[in-house]
């Protein structure tokens, strides 16, 4: 009896969570990326100490600050790889790559939080409550670009938090599913509750969904990067901690993010409605949240040419006479 005195109430609050959903679906923006020579504001998410490509990633993030004004970075986890010390070996991994490129201390580095444990309760940190800070900024007109390179949790939490942010951010996410199938990747079953808040949110969102292919050889990186001062010097030595890091099919994954931003042109894309994401991390495309910008091809030699360009030049101001 209880049950049956308390359902019309139940009801009608189903009823207007779907009609809100619906409402945030219809007004989701499809983000666009800039054309090169605007420059755009953001926060770099990274589990950096988890794979070798967020470190190439970030580097070439720090090279090309004619497109990216950085307003900082922010530490993530790595699920069960990374442990509870996840989120430190990730801000230390972050905090090397800006001393090898002459930077430390250049950039806020900021800790993120540990995975979600209830679906609508954000975990606190200081690295969401960064996002909220540089998002809220009401001087600067420009959306807040978060480049999300592992688990979506700080984008997710962000939202938990304050909703209104959809109006303010653009989440670029590297999820690298297995579409249009499932959303299975390392990145999303390390936090599938943030993975189903970020794809039935209202939030402007552009999935990364491709860059298994960007391979780059130790003989090529011995040419083409080892050479290239002390930056150049660590993303190359850095492989030999690893024996997978040396295999001639290794993904420098995240690395095509950043390309993508960077230029365009190296990237192919598609609007697509963006479907829910089941707990067995099957997509739904029954049921959607308005359309996202899916990048599903990324060019190969033009992301690793853009990547050895840049610390060509680099070298140049840091080394003028081309040596250490």
């Amino acid at each position: 009896m209880i049950m049956h005195r308390y359902r019309p109430t139940v009801l009608f609050i189903v009823s207007i969570l779907a009609a809100c959903t619906a409402v945030s679906a219809a007004e989701r923006r499809v983000p666009e990326i800039p054309p090169p020579g605007e420059r755009i504001r953001v926060i770099i998410d990274s589990d950096a100490a988890c794979e070798i490509d967020d470190l190439y990633a970030i580097a070439l993030a720090v090279l090309a600050q004619e497109r990216f004004e950085i307003e900082g970075f922010v530490a993530a986890h790595f699920g069960d790889a990374g442990g509870p010390e996840g989120v430190e070996k990730s801000l230390a991994a972050i905090q090397a790559v800006l001393d090898r490129a002459g930077m430390a201390g250049r950039f806020p580095v900021k800790r993120g939080s540990h995975p979600l444990r209830y679906s609508a309760v954000p975990e606190p940190s200081e690295g969401v409550d960064f996002i909220l800070q540089r998002a809220s900024d009401k001087v600067d007109e420009r959306p807040l670009w978060i480049i999300s390179l592992g688990a979506c949790t700080n984008v997710a939490c962000a939202y938990l938090k304050r909703p209104e942010i959809a109006d303010r951010v653009v989440v670029f996410w590297h999820g690298r599913t297995q579409w249009p199938d499932k959303a299975w990747n390392f990145n999303a079953y390390n936090d599938l509750k943030a993975v189903r808040i970020l794809f039935s949110s209202n939030l402007p969102l552009i999935l990364f969904d491709t860059g298994t292919e960007l391979y780059c050889p130790m003989d090529e990186s011995e040419r083409e990067i080892k050479p290239l001062g002390r930056l150049g010097e660590y993303l190359h030595e850095f492989r030999y901690r690893n024996t997978y890091f040396q295999s001639s099919k290794k993904g420098f994954f995240d690395l095509g993010d950043i390309a993508a931003i960077i230029d365009p042109s190296l990237a192919q894309s598609e609007v697509v409605p963006a479907p829910s994401v089941n707990w067995d991390m099957l997509y739904n495309h029954r049921q959607t949240h308005g359309r996202m910008l899916r990048i599903h091809q990324i060019d190969r030699d033009g992301t690793f040419a853009l990547l050895y360009t840049r610390l060509r030049e680099h070298n140049a101001v840091e080394s003028p006479s081309g040596s250490e």
